[in-house]
């Protein structure tokens, strides 16, 4: 009995490509490069099809302003305590 129903429908790459995070894309780039190189006749194929899409995605990405960074907000700074005293400090020495 397979896995998935009969009118399930896998999504092509291409359409998984803009939800792909920067990083993601990087490293589908660099295997679809390694497959063109390096990979069996169907590989090469479907490599060389998916690297203008990535690529288009990639400096799409590139061309939109970057968003301002806000600013950093630090943690208060800690109240000085005064020293323990008492029964921890009056520890016999052994």
């Amino acid at each position: 009995m397979p896995i998935f129903a009969k009118d399930a429908r896998m999504t092509p790459l291409a359409d998984m490509i803009p939800a792909m995070t920067d990083a993601d894309l990087t490293t589908l780039r660099a295997n679809a490069a390694r497959l063109v190189e390096h990979g069996a006749s169907t590989q090469v194929m479907a490599a060389s099809d998916i690297i203008p899409v990535i690529d288009t995605e990639m400096a799409r990405r590139a061309a939109l302003p970057k968003p301002a960074k806000a600013p950093v907000k630090r943690a208060a700074p800690k109240k000085k305590l005064p020293p323990v005293t008492g029964h921890q400090t009056a520890l016999p020495s052994s």
